[in-house]
């Protein structure tokens, strides 16, 4: 987990937290922990002939179908889990399931979050989804003769009242050309690479919008992330990595959670970090 990742974990809001329905890769971890048989014995992947998976994720819903279901908004951003168990509940270590996705959403495999590549000694192993087009997508996870299917129901942004600020000119960076930056893993770190008009923004000044997510308790905020989109949970990033921008008000900025705002400061990009991808320095709020 990275430096700002730690950041968004121990933050905590100035006013009303409303929480997501994704929950915490490592919460789910620990929330199935507890759930466990404390005597319950882990069967290696090798010796498990007959297995199942099962959902972890709190955040999920079995529908009037059955089917399990995790919602999400566009561009969003949600860790899953589930584990890999023998048929009599007990867990399969060191299982590699197969996943895939049917629909408009990227599906983020193990390895593409530098997580664990099979399951660990709960049976557990993390995945991760970015919402695409509103609509109904499907992730499987196969592991032998197991599948377990996953719907994520990808809810339009057009139908919350969180559309950011849309401003013309040539000062204005909006998300979706933020989201353009392809990111890969490298041990505690991250390297991005950035499109052509990012790299030769960075250094200058520029003006964003979008919502604040504070990391410390206070009135106004001096050190916070903007995001593309409101927050709502602090164990995942709204709209990934590239959908936040950390920002640094000498002066502080009086804020709401849910109320979009527009900033300008000294925009960077980051080519190497193991925290942020985008920063603002020297930020003062424009319009609200």
């Amino acid at each position: 987990m990275t430096v700002l990742s730690e950041l968004w974990r121990h933050a905590v809001f100035a006013g009303t937290v409303a929480t997501t329905a994704i929950a915490a890769p490592a919460d789910a971890g620990d929330t199935e922990r507890q759930s466990l048989d404390p005597g319950t014995q882990t069967i290696a992947a090798a010796d498990a002939t007959d297995v199942r998976i099962v959902p972890i994720d709190d955040g999920g819903y079995f529908d009037q179908q059955g089917r399990y279901v995790l919602d999400m908004m566009q561009e969003d951003y949600a860790y899953i889990a589930v584990r890999v168990e023998a048929m009599d509940g007990r867990p399969v270590e060191n299982a590699e399931p197969v996943f895939s996705i049917d629909g408009s959403s990227q599906l983020l495999e193990p390895r593409d979050l530098a997580a664990q590549l099979t399951t660990n000694q709960d049976g557990k192993i993390e995945f991760a989804v970015i919402g695409g087009e509103m609509g109904l997508d499907r992730v499987a996870v196969e592991y032998g003769d197991a599948r377990i299917e996953i719907l994520i129901n990808v809810i339009s942004l057009r139908a919350t009242t969180f559309l950011s600020l849309v401003v013309e000119g040539e000062d204005f960076l909006p998300w979706d050309t933020l989201m353009q930056a392809r990111i890969r893993y490298e041990g505690s770190g991250r390297v991005t690479e950035f499109p052509a008009l990012i790299s030769e923004r960075s250094g200058n000044t520029a003006r964003l919008s979008g919502f604040v997510m504070p990391l410390e308790v206070s009135m106004k905020h001096k050190h916070f992330l903007l995001t593309s989109h409101p927050p709502g949970c602090f164990f995942h990033t709204p709209g990934g990595d590239s959908g936040v921008v950390e920002v640094f008000a000498d002066k502080g900025i009086e804020a709401s959670s849910w109320e979009a705002i527009m900033l300008e400061g000294r925009f960077e990009a980051l080519e190497k970090s193991d925290s942020a991808v985008y920063r603002l320095h020297d930020a003062r709020i424009i319009s609200r």
